[in-house]
């Protein structure tokens, strides 16, 4: 005579025979997913760092061309009606 507690042993077992494989291939695709995904973010981040440097390479060779001009000058002053009662010198 079949019992129900023999048939449900079987049928667990059935259960974990097809479920390994199943579980084994979720944790391979997973692990691939993962992979990508990490590759997706360092490659953002190196593009994103090198952007950085281009910039930064940029604006120092802008801020050395841009040095204060050197040269000799004179202050010419007009004067008005109000200098001559009160001179600066």
């Amino acid at each position: 005579m079949y019992t129900a507690n023999q048939n449900s042993k079987g049928q667990g077992w059935l259960a974990f025979l097809l479920l390994v494989p199943v579980l084994i291939a979720a944790a391979v695709v997973g692990f691939f997913v993962f992979v990508v995904i990490l590759g997706l973010i360092l490659f953002a981040a190196a593009v994103l760092l090198l952007r950085l440097w281009w910039l930064r390479r940029k604006l120092r060779k802008a801020a050395e061309g841009s040095q204060a001009l050197k040269g000799e000058y004179v202050v010419i002053r007009h004067s008005t009606p109000h200098d001559d009662d009160n001179p600066r010198r």
